[in-house]
């Protein structure tokens, strides 16, 4: 497969200036793939002012809405990816790989684009699932792939492909309230078409601890209560009984 397949989706890789050695680690990966990706700096949490913090991030619907309070390594990260989705809608580019800097690639990650490049009427499409999360429908899309839709949406961000209109559902939130990846669990509040594509391509590296643990502390329990992380599940139970995470019929193979 030549580098032409594929490469009118550009791949970037969030990464922060204090962590050159992961981007090093994913960018040789897809090098030796053929695939030149992009470098997007990453947010360093710790370092946002109370006023920045209070820009993007809204406190009141996180108390209903999610279990406990974002501590600073989500909130940077939320803002790093929605920093890509922003890049997305400026520079008008209709598909993009958002992969984080703690990543292994496996061979076929380039026949995973070419895949994904011949498919519309999709928004967001996982690439990586640590937890190995049951599909509910799968439609093969060639090359031995298949798209797949969720009643539980895997809650990872290590990498995925959005859409231009992926991209713009996303940022229709003027603040966030959950962690990126458990926000797009709740992807059916946006309209998002949202679907996994099989096998994985993309794994998170163990190679590496989790910088969102490593500014917080080692933990992100934050101010849960029982009560709280009651009212989370039952939102959470209620999303899975009434929606599926993406419309399979809806996704052209061209």
């Amino acid at each position: 497969m030549t580098q032409s397949a594929f490469a009118q989706i550009p791949v970037f890789i969030i990464n922060l200036d204090s962590s050159p050695e992961r981007y090093q680690h994913a960018e040789q990966q897809l090098q030796a793939l053929g695939i030149t990706a992009q470098r997007f700096r990453g947010v360093y949490g710790k370092d946002l002012s109370t006023a920045e913090v209070d820009a993007c991030y809204d406190k009141a619907a996180n108390l209903q809405y999610f279990r406990r309070s974002l501590s600073p390594g989500e909130i940077g990260c939320y803002l790093s990816h929605r920093g890509v989705w922003q890049l997305m809608v400026d520079q008008n580019i209709e598909v993009a790989i958002v992969l984080e800097d703690d990543i292994d690639v496996e061979a076929r990650f380039p026949a995973a684009l070419t895949q994904i490049s011949k498919l519309d009427g999709w928004d967001h499409i996982k690439l990586s699932d640590d937890r190995d999360t049951p599909a509910f429908a799968r439609k093969a899309v060639g090359d031995g792939f298949d798209l797949v839709n969720f009643k539980r949406v895997p809650n990872c961000a290590t990498g995925y492909a959005i859409s231009q209109s992926g991209a713009r559902k996303m940022l229709q939130r003027s603040k966030f309230f959950r962690p990126v990846d458990l926000d797009l669990q709740f992807g059916a509040e946006l309209d998002l078409q949202l679907f996994s594509l099989l096998p994985y391509t993309i794994w998170p590296s163990t190679k590496f601890d989790s910088v969102i643990n490593q500014i917080s502390g080692g933990t992100r329990k934050g101010d849960t209560t029982a009560l709280r992380n009651l009212k989370y599940r039952l939102q959470v139970a209620w999303q899975r009984w009434r929606f599926q995470s993406g419309d399979l019929n809806k996704v052209e193979v061209k």
